[in-house]
């Protein structure tokens, strides 16, 4: 996501985290994403990023090509979240197929946004945040437990259900703006242009 979006990578630091699976059975398209978005960072804006009423997306990337791709996703107690293979997520965080290298196979990065009217905030899983928990250590039965792989990166692991519930219960740590700002990511909808 370097320039393209003003940057998710920026997001990530030098940390990720990846999740075994997704807690839903079925991804969603959410109609509310339509449209034209661009980045806001320090008062700058990044060039658009073009969503259609289907979800797909146009991306644009650092050498002025454009990724394509859709933002499916889900919705979980009351909030919305992005789910992204480790492809994607190499693309869209412009990472030299970090994501991929460092994501065990089959595995998805998950991304909480929300949109309030012509605004949208995104934020990427806190690898601190996710490790915080003594009981993600040494899980119950039935529990999603954190592994730390090389460096900062963790893995989420567990059934859906297990998933679901830690992001019911510890999603707002887990995706959370860090004290110094960091952590996540704006967008200003771009207005349609008026009827001649």
């Amino acid at each position: 996501m370097r320039i393209a979006a003003l940057s998710l990578l920026s997001l990530t630091l030098s940390a990720c985290v990846t999740f075994e699976r997704a807690p839903v059975a079925e991804l969603d398209c959410d109609p509310a994403l339509a449209g034209e978005w661009r980045p806001l960072k320090d008062g700058r804006t990044g060039p658009p990023i073009q969503v259609s009423a289907d979800c797909s997306v146009r991306w644009p990337e650092d050498d002025g090509g454009i990724y394509t791709t859709t933002l499916e996703g889900f919705e979980l107690g009351g909030s919305r979240y992005f789910v992204f293979t480790p492809t994607a997520a190499d693309r869209l965080m412009s990472a030299d197929d970090d994501m991929r290298r460092k994501a065990p196979k089959d595995s998805v990065f998950i991304a909480r946004y929300r949109i309030d009217g012509d605004t949208a905030q995104v934020w990427l899983a806190d690898p601190d945040e996710a490790m915080r928990q003594e009981a993600m250590h040494s899980p119950a039965k039935g529990q999603a437990n954190a592994v730390q792989l090389d460096g900062s990166n963790v893995h989420i692991q567990g059934s859906r259900d297990a998933i679901a519930e830690l992001l019911r219960a510890r999603g707002d740590a887990i995706f959370a703006t860090k004290p110094d700002g960091k952590g996540v990511m704006r967008l200003q909808r771009v207005p349609a242009a008026a009827a001649p």
